[in-house]
């Protein structure tokens, strides 16, 4: 049991480091343009892959800010991101999770935008950047899976855009058929329904031979 509670602390501790709170719109952030919502696509939107296929997230927002006339020519902006893995599925035991590693896990390759790590670990990817781009500030990511899981994707914190034009919150969620929480079975900890803010923050999928 004490084994176990330390591993358990040991999973939470990473987690929190990849997926840090959300801050406070404290007076001293400097907030001076609209809020700004990407709404992320997935190809293909499913709840099964093999490994080896291509998993691919997309969003696209204008750089055009029309209730302001403003348009956002620099700057970037970023959004923390993280992904968990488990063994089993469905998932029925909180200290079932991992989390992933880019080259072991999975590899990515960056189509638009860029992507930020962590400073502990080069291969833990940490939040996904964008800068505008003409009339668009796209996200385009492209992931092969090289191991077998139920893999939970997103979690999106707000963060910030910066640019010369002000400053912005940035905001995520996904546009998809079903985020498939049918794998998250953990008793006593129900998996968020249709009405919970954080329901469409993450995508479940199972990647298997």
């Amino acid at each position: 049991m004490k084994k176990q509670f330390q591993y358990t602390i040991v999973i939470l501790g990473v987690l929190l480091g990849l997926v840090s709170c959300d801050p406070k719109d404290m007076p001293t952030e400097g907030i001076t343009l609209p809020p700004m919502e990407f709404i992320f696509k997935v190809y293909p939107d499913t709840s099964h892959i093999k490994v080896g296929d291509t998993f691919t997230l997309y969003a696209a927002i204008s750089s055009i800010l029309d209730k302001d006339g403003i348009k956002l020519t620099d700057g970037y902006g970023e959004l923390w991101f993280g992904m968990t893995k488990s063994i089993n599925i469905p998932r029925v035991e909180i200290e079932d999770q991992t989390v992933p590693l880019n080259n072991v896990d999975y590899q990515v390759l960056i189509v638009n935008g860029n992507l930020k790590w962590s400073n502990s670990n080069s291969n833990l990817l940490h939040s996904l950047l964008a800068s505008p781009n003409g009339d668009s500030i796209i996200m385009h990511y492209k992931f092969v899976f090289l191991k077998e899981g139920l893999y939970k994707i997103g979690g999106f914190q707000s963060s910030f855009y910066q640019g010369s034009e002000g400053k912005a919150r940035w905001f995520a969620k996904f546009n998809v058929k079903d985020p498939n929480w049918n794998f998250i079975q953990i008793p006593g900890n129900p998996s968020p329904t249709l009405n919970d803010p954080i329901y469409y923050k993450h995508y479940n999928i199972v990647v298997n031979n």
